[in-house]
């Protein structure tokens, strides 16, 4: 999993193997949430959509990464 702590509340934003993002409180609660911050399930009713939406985004090839030669 790929995950990242919000500078402010400190709670965990992941994403599962099924797309959707996890947050984990300092407290340990759970909340799952689609990528556009509209709730799933779970105890976590106040996270930031963005956060949501930067974590659980697609993941694109930086500009920078060579494409792979092709003998």
């Amino acid at each position: 999993m790929y995950g990242v702590m919000h500078p402010f509340s400190r709670a965990v934003y992941e994403v599962d193997d099924a797309g959707a993002v996890l947050i984990t409180t300092k407290d340990g609660r759970i909340g799952r949430y689609r990528r556009d911050g509209s709730w799933l399930d779970g105890e976590v009713f106040d996270v930031d959509p963005q956060m949501c939406n930067w974590v659980g985004g697609v993941r694109a090839q930086h500009r920078l990464q060579s494409e792979p030669k092709v003998s």
